[in-house]
This record gives C-alpha cells, sequence and structure tokens, in this order.
C-alpha cells in the first residue's frame, strides 16, 4: 500500500518536495483505478507493456505538472517536465523492474526520474520505488550514459536507438531513491557490493540506501 512512511530525504530539483511526489503517484494509482471501477477494462492485458509503461509514465507527468511548478512539456520535446520559471527540467520513466537505471532515446543531461510500478491481478498499479538524480548527458566527457545503437530483432523489427545509464549513472538514480516499499523490495547482498565497488569514483552519499 503506497504509504508516506516510504518517503526518503534525498537531493530533489529545486522547488520540488516529496510530498509533491507521492501525491502524485497516489493520483495515478487513482487514475488506473477508476479506470477499472467505471469501464471493467484491465488495460494491462489488452496495452503492450512497454507501451503501458509509457501510459503510466504520461499519467504521473500530467499528475506531477497538476501538484508542483513542474509542468508538462511538449509531447514530443525533451525533456517531460520543466520548472515553470526555471531553466531545470525533469525526465520521467516508468518500469515494473525495481533499482532499474535510466533509458531513453536521449540520452540528455538533467533531472530524471524513474516510478517502479507492480500490477495487480485486477489491473491497479501499485508504485514501490521511486529514483531521482541529476545526470550527466551523453555530450558531456564523464557520461552517466551508454549507448545502445540499435539492432534487429529474431522478428527483423529494428527498436528506435536507446541510451542507458550507465554503472555510475544508474548508481545515481538508486542512491536517489526517493521512495522505497522496504516491504515488498530488499536490497540484496549484491546489489550492496556492487554499490560499494564504486565508490571510489562515486562516494556514498549519507541519504543513500546503500549508505
Amino acid at each position: 500500500m503506497l504509504s508516506t512512511k516510504y518517503l526518503r530525504k534525498v537531493l530533489l530539483p529545486e522547488d520540488l518536495s516529496s510530498e509533491n511526489i507521492f501525491h502524485a503517484l497516489q493520483n495515478t494509482q487513482k487514475f488506473f483505478k477508476m479506470i477499472r471501477e467505471n469501464t471493467g477494462i484491465n488495460l494491462s492485458n489488452i496495452i503492450q507493456a512497454n507501451n503501458f509503461s509509457g501510459m503510466v509514465s504520461n499519467v504521473f507527468t500530467k499528475k506531477l505538472s497538476e501538484l508542483s511548478v513542474y509542468r508538462n512539456n511538449s509531447e514530443r520535446a525533451y525533456p517531460d517536465l520543466i520548472h515553470e520559471t526555471k531553466s531545470i527540467g525533469l525526465e520521467v520513466k516508468a518500469t515494473k523492474k525495481p533499482f532499474k537505471g535510466g533509458e531513453g532515446h536521449n540520452g540528455h543531461s538533467g533531472w530524471h526520474i524513474v516510478i517502479c510500478y507492480q500490477i495487480f491481478e485486477n489491473g491497479d498499479i501499485e508504485f514501490i520505488q521511486v529514483e531521482i538524480a541529476n545526470l550527466s548527458g551523453y555530450e558531456c566527457t564523464n557520461s552517466d550514459w551508454k549507448y545502445l545503437g540499435s539492432q534487429r530483432n529474431d522478428n527483423n523489427s529494428q527498436r528506435t536507438e536507446t541510451y542507458i545509464t550507465n554503472n555510475i549513472g544508474t548508481a545515481k538514480l538508486r542512491d536517489g531513491t526517493v521512495y522505497l516499499n522496504f516491504d515488498k523490495i530488499k536490497i540484496t547482498p549484491q546489489l550492496k557490493r556492487n554499490r560499494e565497488k564504486l565508490s571510489s569514483f562515486l562516494p556514498i552519499p549519507n541519504y543513500s540506501p546503500f549508505a
């Protein structure tokens, strides 16, 4: 169950609070519950998994825009949200994999938030982790991204070119875990060892769940 007890104090973009994020998560969950209750439709059963995650991301973006000074950007522009008076952006991604790093078609510098959810059998969702960090773009000397390119799969289909966070970028996002349902997600010894191996390059901050 979504609860404020799972909120954590981490570095956030200017003028954005953990309460803003929490209420946007709450309203996003309510949106999918409302669809189920009013239509009887389980969207996760009829929408391809990656498209469903995109929908979760879009709804959360809209809800956060309604609750904070970070407003919706153009649908086709980067980033997803922009501070209403300052040059600060926030890119949003949704996933079902806890402690997942960033992924996108841009690999740009700026703030990125990764919202992790689970799907119940009836189609409702619950957020179980949220990561946020200010990442260095692909154009920087010490970039937090690596370029995957695009390859054809066994069905001769080719995905759009993609960037994913490298080890340092992923560690930054994991350190910035602003919401963590510790009753459902455990930090395994392997995850902890992986983070500690990077500590000489990226010291573990005191707000990190790995501290």
